[in-house]
């Protein structure tokens, strides 16, 4: 069966691939994957984002409700306060270390 191709908003023509999807850390297989080769950008069919759902739902991870945070300023550095709902989620104490770092220009990853 051969996939349709179709261009990218960023002007790019869609393509197709088998990759791997890693969400939020959970490996959850190998899928047919739509990407755009000029902007990187990648896209899952209807039906591989019914598996890709219905495998984070088992995790826990569909439908997590999000929380506004404020940076905060102290000497030179910015702050960031985790909301307590989603500490005692994670379980985190005072003064546990943790690993920072950026993900492109807009996301700040922090692993546990």
């Amino acid at each position: 069966m051969e996939k349709p191709s179709y261009p990218c908003p960023c002007g790019g023509k869609i393509k197709w691939k088998k990759d791997k999807a890693v969400i939020e850390g959970i490996n959850l297989g190998v899928f047919d994957i739509e990407y755009c080769p000029k902007c990187g950008e990648e896209y899952f069919p209807e039906e591989t984002m019914e598996i890709v759902e219905r495998e984070l739902k088992k995790h826990g991870l569909w439908g997590i409700k999000r929380k506004q945070a404020s940076l905060w300023k102290s000497g030179n550095s910015v702050l960031l306060r985790i909301p307590k709902e989603i500490a005692d989620q994670l379980n985190l104490k005072p003064d546990e270390k943790v690993i920072l770092y950026a993900e492109g220009n807009k996301k700040l990853i922090v692993n546990i």
